[in-house]
């Protein structure tokens, strides 16, 4: 009998039924530290969503805009540094640098392979340079969103932080042709 090593990935391919293909995606900035969280920003290919509807059409935006919003060795809200945050209201603003047009939004949370973030697929103002806030509310900012917190003694955590801003600057000039990754 005779057994043919696979490398690891394939074996992955194989027993996950999971394409290990990914997009490209583009920094914006380097992650910046603040009230206890790490936030990265990027930006790839306009992306298709389930359910669909929930967001600009992907054949209707010119990127997808991500924020990585996780925990830093400094977080006291009970997470461990590297753990995603859930629950947070990401909003946008997007200015052109030569010409002070702007667009803006909110992020929905969301999934993908590379793992859970907060997105949108968003049409910008052509080539150039941008600067990109984001404004993070925590889970208090929508009263009908909880996700509970322990206050006693034993095992609380600290209070969510107040809405904060973080801005960063880019140029875009394009993300290339889907699949040309």
């Amino acid at each position: 009998m005779c057994f043919k090593l696979l490398p690891l990935a394939s074996v992955g391919v194989l027993v996950t039924g999971v394409s290990l293909a990914s997009a490209a995606e583009y920094r914006i900035g380097d992650p910046l530290l603040s009230h206890g969280m790490e936030i990265a920003a990027v930006y790839l290919q306009p992306i298709e969503m389930d359910p669909p509807g929930v967001m600009t059409p992907a054949a209707e935006a010119d990127i997808h805009l991500e924020a990585d919003v996780q925990a830093a060795a400094d977080n006291k809200n009970g997470f461990a540094e590297g753990d995603w945050l859930p629950n947070l209201h990401v909003e946008y603003r997007l200015t052109k640098a030569d010409t002070g047009e702007e667009t803006a939004g909110s992020f929905m949370p969301m999934v993908a392979s590379d793992g859970p973030h907060y997105g949108d697929n968003v049409k910008l103002m052509g080539p150039g340079k941008y600067r990109l806030e984001l404004t993070i509310h925590s889970e208090s900012h929508d009263e009908t969103a909880h996700f509970g917190r322990h206050v006693d003694k034993e095992t609380g955590v600290a209070p969510w932080p107040e809405a904060f801003s973080v801005e960063y600057e880019f140029t875009y000039a394009g993300v290339g042709k889907k699949g040309g990754y």
